[in-house]
């Protein structure tokens, strides 16, 4: 039977009386058979009674019991130590309400008492986790002397009497007297329950940690900022005992055990702003004082706005200060101590992962996500893109929530998020429609993917997703929480086989962060290498779930810590695993996955710097260094962009020599050009072939170099007039000019035989080289530093008369 067809099912038979149904003869024994069902579940919904304590504690609980925390302190310097109870309420609808700590005195604290105070709608404010409380509630409990005191824990299991007492002796005898508050509007009021030291106190109570509450500190003074028993009921009238359940819940829940060696096994009920409703027992948690509650991240990452997927590091109880910079993530998400009313989820504020009001309202029909159209956009056309670059990623999503696009990497044989050599990419869909997603190149080790094609990529959608932080919880001998999805839309995808309502993910190894620290202290990039977990006394054996199909939430996988009251050292590392940490379990509905690929390409780039080394028979030697800002007219003045060309820092140092402009020549003196070239692109610059046109007013010197050996295959000797020199360990070869075996050519002025490649007119005559040769040098590599390696760099030289 679902879940969703009891609920209706007790709203038609909580007047505990049967319907009776008139039927044809042939149907009316199996119509009985209805009639006894329906009698029976209406009998089993009746003793479902009352919300608060007892739903964490029903008869027959085993374990330990958390007392509720009302108290000024801060966990991370966000989450107060506080529970703030709310509760729907029709308008005329009457809330009933008690607690083990109403009307008890301090026994410290002058004029304090232990109460209740109901807020109507829209009095508190301010962000979720430390929300401001208004001094003045709109109704107090003790302001109806003799009500609302839970004395036993008879009258907890109980639950409220009749308000106006009516039917007292044959209803609802064992339990307490309510002190109630009458709805005047419809809506989410806010509950206040605290002990007896009072609305502001601080500081830690005694706790027996009984489920059987038999101790009297469970009732007196010694409670002091905490309740060890609590309820919090909606009823339509003053007489019946129906109790409209679901109606209850909280974003956080402030706990206090008290010690540990005392476990809990308590379950409750959280809804995502998407609608997803799960089950949570916490299934063995055994902390003192913590924090339970829901969202959409656990915890931020250092940037402060990406999911971190992992447990966060602090230094006290209060888990101060994460390490590496992460940080907490506000509460998020309604946690009920029943299966939340339909009608209640409408008047809910949902708020964004990063405390934002939203909207009102949760939907009770989640969308099953779906990702179509998955694209990449290179740097280059298509789907390619040089290395060290990157890209975007585009695909479509019919649902909000989050993404997971999960690169390749090369030598990979996965998609494992995790894998150094992959690259896994997360984020959040804020609304339905193409989404667009960055993409540096590199791999989650920081290093770029290198030239490749085929990388293939996989992007998924997940809706629903819950994270369920615990902070401070030194152990859990079993290995909870066990976290059930209640209402999947669909069947889970295919290709994620074993995927199922109870599947989760954890992660308790070393880390990371984005902005480079490695956390927990002392741990090295080698225990990252080696899945070592973070610090603390017995980590899970198990120190990772697996990232693709995670792992059955029910198993003893992920238990920790040690046996016995021990672990509470409240210093990093040195107490049990769970001490001192934000401890992160999360899980989601996902889509089916979508593939597509890519290619990183090398791009080799050339930058050529030109200068004049010579004149006449003087060499000239000096370093200068070109740029724009000058007039024209100066010695060093270059044309942007070109001006920074000659500022690489990839060229050999002192290696540019010559001037920019040599100042007046006149008729007949000799010039020599020479044109340095280097290699400084993404990959290797092959078939590079050089042309460069003699200026209008020089004539070219075909003998420049004539008697100059060795000259590269051409013919010995005969008018060798181009030079070319690569790195600085070969010898500068001398060539011919005609077009013959060597690498070089002389095209005089109109010739049409000249290179297409020749930019412009030859008018004057054309210097042209093939730089790089299949036999002798087949690329020219790229400089990786100055002068490196040895054949990314050369240049190229020739003279001519002034006419």
């Amino acid at each position: 039977m679902s879940l969703f067809f009891k609920y209706l099912l007790k709203e038609m038979v909580l007047q505990r009386r049967c319907a009776r149904v008139k039927s044809p003869n042939r149907q009316r024994k199996w119509l009985g058979s209805l009639a006894l069902l329906l009698c029976t579940w209406g009998y089993w919904i009746q003793s479902a009674q009352a919300e608060g304590s007892r739903n964490l504690y029903p008869s027959g609980a085993t374990g330990s019991r958390a007392n509720l925390e009302w108290r000024n302190e801060n966990f991370a310097n966000l989450i107060k130590r506080r529970t703030l109870l709310k509760v729907y309420a029709n308008a005329g609808e009457y809330i009933l309400l008690g607690s083990s700590a109403v009307n008890v005195n301090s026994a410290t604290l002058a004029n304090t008492t232990g109460d209740i105070y109901v807020y109507n709608p829209g009095l508190v404010g301010g962000s979720v986790g430390s929300e401001t409380i208004p001094s003045t509630p709109s109704f107090k409990c003790t302001s109806q002397p003799g009500r609302g005191i839970i004395n036993s824990r008879a009258e907890e299991l109980a639950g409220p009497k009749y308000i106006d007492g009516n039917g007292n002796t044959t209803g609802n005898t064992n339990g307490y007297t309510p002190c109630y508050y009458q709805a005047p509007t419809t809506g989410i009021y806010d509950v206040v329950i605290f002990g007896p030291d009072g609305f502001t106190a601080s500081g830690d109570g005694s706790v027996s940690g009984q489920i059987s509450l038999s101790n009297s500190n469970n009732f007196d003074a010694t409670q002091k900022t905490n309740v060890a028993a609590w309820d919090v009921t909606v009823r339509s009238s003053t007489s019946p005992t129906i109790d409209l359940t679901g109606r209850l819940f909280s974003y956080y829940l402030a706990l206090f055990t008290g010690a540990n060696n005392r476990p809990l096994y308590f379950t409750i009920y959280p809804v995502t702003i998407d609608g997803y409703r799960y089950k949570t027992d916490v299934r063995g948690l055994d902390p003192n004082g913590f924090v339970v509650y829901g969202n959409q991240v656990g915890f931020f990452d250092s940037d402060g706005t990406s999911t971190l997927y992992h447990n966060i590091v602090g230094t006290d109880a209060q888990v101060s200060n994460p390490q590496g910079g992460t940080q907490l993530a506000r509460p998020q998400f309604p946690t009920f101590f029943n299966q939340p009313a339909p009608n209640a989820l409408g008047f809910i504020n949902r708020y964004d992962r990063n405390g934002s009001f939203q909207g009102t309202g949760i939907t009770t029909n989640p969308i099953a996500p779906g990702v179509s159209n998955p694209n990449f956009t290179g740097n280059l056309s298509g789907n390619n893109s040089k290395v060290n670059t990157g890209g975007n990623f585009t695909f479509s999503s019919n649902a909000t929530g989050t993404y997971e696009i999960v690169i390749r990497g090369s030598g990979s044989t996965d998609f494992d998020p995790t894998n150094p050599k992959n690259r896994v990419l997360r984020g959040f869909i804020d609304s339905t429609g193409t989404q667009t997603v960055a993409w540096d190149g590199k791999d989650n080790s920081g290093n770029f993917f290198p030239v490749g094609t085929n990388y293939q990529f996989r992007i998924r959608a997940r809706a629903g997703e819950y994270h369920f932080p615990v902070l401070d919880a030194e152990n859990n001998f079993s290995g909870g929480p066990t976290i059930t999805l209640l209402n999947p839309p669909s069947g889970y995808p295919t290709d994620l086989p074993g995927f199922g309502v109870r599947t989760g993910f954890y992660d308790d190894r070393v880390y990371k962060t984005k902005g480079g620290t490695i956390v927990n202290t002392g741990a090295t990039q080698a225990d990252i290498d080696n899945n070592a977990p973070l610090c603390g006394i017995n980590p899970p054996t198990i120190t990772f779930s697996n990232q693709i199909t995670g792992f059955d939430t029910s198993s003893s996988d992920r238990k920790f810590g040690q046996s016995g009251n021990a672990g509470n050292a409240n210093t990093v590392c040195t107490g049990s695993f769970g001490d001192t940490k934000g401890l992160d379990q999360w899980t989601f509905f996902p889509s089916s996955a979508i593939n597509n690929i890519l290619n990183i390409l090398s791009i080799p780039r050339l930058l050529l710097v030109k200068r004049i080394t010579r004149i006449n028979t003087q060499d000239l030697t000096s370093i200068v260094d070109g740029v724009s800002n000058v007039p024209p007219t100066a010695s060093n003045y270059v044309a942007a962009p070109r001006d920074g060309d000659d500022n690489d820092t990839k060229w050999p140092s002192n290696y540019l020599r010559g001037s920019i402009n040599a100042g007046n020549v006149k008729p007949g003196d000799d010039i020599e050009y020479t044109i340095y070239f280097l290699s400084n692109g993404d990959g290797n610059a092959s078939k590079v072939q050089f042309c460069d046109l003699v200026p209008s007013n020089v004539t070219f010197i075909a003998t420049a170099f004539n008697g100059l050996t060795p000259n590269d295959g051409g013919t010995s000797g005969a008018d060798q007039g181009i030079a070319m020199a690569v790195g600085s360990t070969t010898p500068t070869v001398y060539f011919s000019n005609v077009a013959d075996s060597d690498r070089a050519t002389f095209y005089p002025a109109n010739d049409p035989a000249t290179p297409s490649f020749c930019f412009g007119s030859n008018t004057n005559g054309a210097i042209v080289v093939n730089i790089t040769r299949d036999t002798v040098l087949p690329s020219l590599p790229p400089a990786t530093g100055s002068g490196t390696p040895a054949n990314s760099y050369g240049f190229v030289r020739f003279r001519g008369k002034v006419k």
